[in-house]
């Protein structure tokens, strides 16, 4: 028995040997593959930097540019996430745990992947970053699409360019149609932000001398004096009244447009404005594409791993992530859940940041979970502000550790006229402080509130 007992206890130390050793390799390896990520990472940072100092017009290039970026994108997420999930930074599991021990092996592959994916494309950008050097350097402007700073364009550099491309090319010789571009997105995507940040790059506005503004629900019964009173100038030059100007129009629509009513604004257009000119339509509608003198341009969702970089510089600003570990991981459990939300990243994070701490964080991450709940229960799905919904939300406060007010929110985004609606801060809701008085007496038709 004595000697079976022996035979039986040393298999045991043993195999626990063995395991500790596998482990401290898959950790020691792990680590290796973090700074080699690491590295990585900050070469393909100093290419995507340096080519956003320069004007590039190059498709190709412009190309290669999107795929580095998409992927420095998925390396920082690989990278965030490891952490995260680290034991020996985070919470610490049982030495035998199954579970724990797949998820280790599954981090490590997806380590190895996201290195060997950023190596290959690093590998491949050396042409690109020779001809890089042939591209002239740009005017600094204060809102150009810089990846690091505040209020900047985050992830739409490809579109862009192809609406510069749009603008800026030379007309064809007798050319008698007006150039239009049809831009198609759901709401809250960002339609309206890049086409803004075009109208303020340097090279649209020395191009043209005059660039109106149209938002209406239509152009129904629309007549071109009632069009051009409407219209909000973005810019104008001191020599717009000499004619033969070139002007850009850009029209914002909430609802779709019949083709009737379009031939005679378009026609309309023509007839007023100098060769050269062009026009932007945009809407949530895809019948729209229909009116484009050219490829409509569509926008999607950013992807998963450029979104939660894009709600990790929101949140955390200038401060390292990587010195507030608790709070990194609920924000990472945040991004996740709220499936590419733009307003989510923008006014909740103001939220976050005026209560920076892992209770208040916890505590909004749990409230997240319900607001997904219960929509779900009363309808069906989440209705997030990325689809096109007529049914309302229910929402409450982040922060309150018990919301004392439900309010069902409705989408009055865009819907014309706000005068009869109270401007109120959303993030004020969001933070359920002294700001969130207003929820019973002042939002009238936006918001009803249960209790």
């Amino acid at each position: 028995m004595e000697i079976l007992y022996s035979a039986v206890l040393s298999e045991l130390v043993s195999r626990a040997v063995s395991f500790l050793l596998a482990k401290r390799e898959e950790q020691a390896a792990a680590a290796a593959q973090e700074e080699r990520l690491r590295s990585l990472l900050l070469r393909s940072r100093t290419i995507v930097e340096e080519a956003e100092r320069r004007l590039v017009t190059n498709r190709a290039m412009l190309q290669q540019l999107g795929a580095l970026r998409d992927e420095a994108f998925r390396g920082y997420y690989v990278l965030d996430a490891a952490a995260r999930f680290n034991p020996a930074k985070r919470v610490r599991v049982p030495s035998g745990d199954p579970e724990a021990c797949r998820a280790s092996a599954a981090r490590l592959r997806e380590l190895r992947q996201a290195v060997r994916g950023l190596e290959a494309m690093i590998g491949d950008m050396k042409e690109f970053v020779v001809f890089l050097t042939t591209h002239p350097l740009l005017h600094r402007q204060p809102y150009s699409a810089h990846l690091f700073v505040d209020k900047c364009m985050f992830g739409r550099h490809m579109e862009k360019e192809r609406i510069m491309e749009f603008l800026l090319q030379p007309e064809p010789p007798g050319a008698a149609r007006l150039g239009v571009l049809p831009i198609v997105g759901p709401a809250h995507i960002g339609k309206s932000t890049l086409v803004e940040h075009v109208c303020h790059d340097e090279r649209v506005r020395d191009h043209f001398s005059l660039i109106l503004f149209y938002r209406g629900k239509s152009l129904v019964d629309e007549t071109v004096a009632s069009f051009r009173d409407k219209c909000v100038v973005k810019h104008q030059t001191d020599n717009e009244a000499s004619s033969g100007q070139r002007l850009l129009i850009i029209i914002e629509l909430f609802e779709d447009l019949d083709e009737e009513t379009w031939k005679n604004m378009l026609y309309s257009s023509e007839r007023s404005m100098a060769q050269g000119s062009r026009m932007i339509i945009t809407s949530r509608s895809e019948k729209i594409v229909r009116f484009g003198t050219t490829r409509a341009l569509r926008l999607k969702c950013l992807s998963p791993e450029a979104y939660w970089h894009f709600f990790k510089m929101t949140v955390f600003g200038s401060d390292d992530p990587g010195q507030h570990p608790k709070l990194a991981s609920l924000a990472m459990e945040m991004a996740s859940l709220m499936q590419g939300s733009f307003l989510f990243a923008n006014i909740g994070a103001v939220v976050l940041r005026d209560h920076f701490d892992t209770q208040s964080w916890s505590r909004a991450v749990r409230r997240i979970r319900e607001y997904l709940q219960k929509n779900v229960s009363l309808f069906g799905e989440y209705t997030d502000d990325i689809k096109d919904k007529d049914h309302p939300r229910f929402t409450w406060s982040l922060i309150n550790q018990k919301p004392d007010r439900y309010c069902m929110l409705y989408d009055i985004y865009e819907r014309g006229s706000q005068e009869e609606v109270p401007e109120i801060p959303y993030s004020d809701m969001l933070a359920g402080g002294s700001g969130y008085a207003w929820t019973l007496d002042s939002l009238l038709s936006a918001l009803m509130v249960f209790s």
